[in-house]
């Protein structure tokens, strides 16, 4: 028998969905390394809301996947399986997977990852992919956003807005945002959003067409139904709407029309169910486009907090509060 066979690591599940203290480590079994596939010593994990979602009962994992929490980490190769690409054991390396990224130890497709530069800290390496290709894909993919172009970006406090406001700010659009704290709409100006809407005081759509009257070409939602026909009203002919999360979920009536009359396109993504040959095709496209960026600080990810691997109930509970600017990281000693 191999001798990584034998080995166990601590991980955490939520096998009882429900609130943070629902979620306990376990020892099991340490995975080993498949074809196509790198096994990783993890030193750090970006918290994010999908895993809040799972553990909460309201996304559940796909087919096949890991009761273990957690789709992104950053850390070390230790052991390589076959037909894996140029990784050797001690590479540094942060990537993507679709469950148990909240581990000592976690296996992952050679093509789900990207080389650690040497001046990251894993800390950094950690807070990248999950927002960043989500931000690439959503925009750029998705939502055809061009320079001179207008984008609303909700939650633009979130780890994924506060990403997706540099991008489309470096692509040279204009970017309208929306936020409910005034430390979040600062943060959002700082990062090169021109106007920031506060959603709790303001009414969005009446604020984004009083500054645009003929409307703007492109939506990022993170919230859902009861925004869809705000949306469709202050886009212009030919705008297009990415639907990214569903912070509020639920029917709601909507009249179509101006779906026909504007030509509007929309779209939806999630990057978690995405497949094996999809997903490296997300991860391509970002190592291509962002990280030249992100190595000369073009742009920059943006953490809020970095806690140890006990408080990982608190990282929870800080992103379900959204209480956080950015990125909630989370270190594996």
């Amino acid at each position: 028998m191999d001798a990584q066979s034998l080995e166990t690591m601590t991980a955490m599940t939520a096998p009882p969905f429900g609130a943070a203290d629902a979620m306990a480590f376990v020892d099991l079994p340490a995975p080993v390394a498949g074809a196509g596939e790198l096994r990783v010593r993890v030193t750090a994990i970006g918290i994010n809301r999908v895993d809040i979602m799972q553990r909460s009962g309201s996304y559940p994992p796909p087919p096949g996947a890991s009761p273990v929490l957690g789709v992104e980490f950053a850390g070390e190769v230790d052991s390589v399986g076959t037909a894996a690409g140029d990784y050797r054991p001690g590479d540094r390396v942060f990537g993507l997977v679709a469950s148990g990224a909240y581990a000592e130890r976690l296996v992952v497709d050679h093509r789900h990852v990207v080389p650690t530069p040497a001046d990251w800290d894993d800390t950094k390496a950690a807070s990248v992919i999950e927002t960043f290709c989500t931000a690439h894909e959503t925009l750029f993919e998705l939502g055809r956003l061009a320079a001179g172009e207008r984008v609303l970006i909700h939650a633009a406090g979130s780890a994924v807005g506060t990403a997706a406001v540099q991008m489309a700010r470096h692509a040279g659009a204009t970017v309208i945002g929306t936020a409910g704290a005034d430390a979040k709409i600062a943060g959002a100006r700082q990062l090169g959003a021109e106007h920031v809407i506060n959603y709790k005081t303001t009414e969005f759509a009446d604020a984004v067409l009083e500054l645009f009257p003929d409307g703007i070409d492109l939506v990022e939602d993170f919230v859902g139904s009861s925004y869809f026909q705000r949306h469709l009203k202050i886009l212009r002919r030919r705008g297009r709407i990415v639907q990214v999360g569903l912070l509020a979920a639920g029917p709601a009536e909507i009249d179509t029309a101006p779906i026909l009359s504007k030509r509007l396109v929309v779209r939806g993504f999630t990057l978690r169910p995405q497949n094996a040959e999809e997903k490296a095709g997300i991860v391509e496209r970002f190592r291509r486009h962002w990280m030249p960026r992100l190595e000369d600080g073009t742009v920059k990810p943006v953490i809020h907090a970095v806690l140890g691997y006990a408080d990982l109930r608190e990282a929870h509970r800080i992103i379900e509060a959204n209480e956080n600017f950015g990125k909630v990281i989370v270190t594996v000693p």
